[in-house]
């Protein structure tokens, strides 16, 4: 069997949204399950398309893999996205293309300096264990999808005193505000990426970007936090919620989760999920309250590039 392993290509695109659909992948990516399944993953903020590659068995697409890069901190770092068809698993292709992407993540000029390695799963997903395991990655966290039944009662939210929200008009004064929000919310958080202007910017420019799945809360004019609506294939997800610091404690929280249960109910009959870091406890205890369960387990290893073979 001819094993070829190349960057992604634009004309690849069919081939690229096959794999992303195909049973045994799908699973691990549903997200990129929907017919702009390929712009999402080669279109992202951090995913260079020089770090996606395909592989092929005689001609055929048999996996593919990309290396996200990110700029930390503490340090710039990639996280390794890919799969192989089942049928064509055990014949080295995975590790073909890791080292196509991990080369890439180690070589590429826009950010240099990338001093680890990450890679997850969704369980159960034995390969991945039995690759991370064989390339020396570590247990780093679990991340958990959480899922709140349909159909039951959801509160509307209560707005703390002195709490004002609109929706993201897209206007650059909105825009900027939804920036803040982000990286005030996720500072010191568990692999917080800091949020530059023009990645807001990007994203509001793709054609299928919704602003009213946005909405930003202000606490006397400043911002204080923010939701944001995803809808996916095959669910609809709170992508992102936060809060400021000085916002913590008056339930502000609690009311922008309401607000996006609320939206997704109304925009889709998918489940209504979201993910949460394992480990924190706070929002683990805020999300079952408002009726949200554990559903699936993601797990994380990490690789610092002055251990194992990289």
């Amino acid at each position: 069997m001819e094993i070829l392993v190349r960057p992604y290509a634009p004309d690849d695109d069919d081939a690229l949204l096959a794999l992303l659909r195909a049973p045994g992948i799908r699973e691990q990516y549903d997200i990129y399950d929907a017919p702009d399944g390929v712009s999402r993953l080669v279109d992202g903020s951090y995913t260079p398309r020089a770090g996606v590659h395909l592989a092929f068995a005689d001609g055929e697409p048999a996996g593919f893999a990309c290396a996200i890069i990110l700029p930390g901190p503490p340090h710039p770092w990639s996280l390794f996205r890919g799969a192989v068809l089942e049928r064509f698993r055990r014949r080295g292709i995975g590790r073909a293309l890791y080292a196509g992407v991990r080369d890439y993540a180690r070589t590429q000029p826009e950010t240099p300096g990338v001093r680890e390695f990450i890679v997850s799963a969704w369980e159960p997903f034995a390969e991945a264990q039995g690759l991370a395991d064989t390339l020396g990655y570590r247990h780093d966290r679990w991340m958990w999808l959480m899922q709140r039944p349909r159909g039951d009662h959801s509160p509307e939210p209560v707005w703390p005193d002195g709490i004002e929200v609109r929706t993201l008009d897209g206007s650059d004064a909105s825009l900027a505000d939804w920036n803040d929000a982000y990286n005030a919310s996720f500072v010191g958080q568990y692999r917080y990426v800091p949020s530059p202007l023009e990645n807001v910017h990007a994203l509001a420019s793709k054609p299928d970007f919704r602003p009213d799945a946005i909405l930003i809360a202000y606490r006397d004019g400043r911002v204080a936090g923010f939701c944001r609506n995803e809808l996916f294939g095959q669910r609809g997800e709170i992508g992102t919620l936060g809060t400021s610091p000085s916002a913590r404690g008056i339930g502000l929280g609690r009311a922008l989760l309401r607000w996006g249960v609320g939206w997704l109910e109304r925009e889709t009959t998918l489940p209504v999920t979201l993910s949460v870091d394992g480990q924190n406890e706070t929002a683990l205890l805020l999300y079952r309250s408002e009726g949200f369960e554990v559903t699936r387990t993601r797990r994380i290893w990490s690789l610092p590039l002055a251990q194992g073979p990289g």
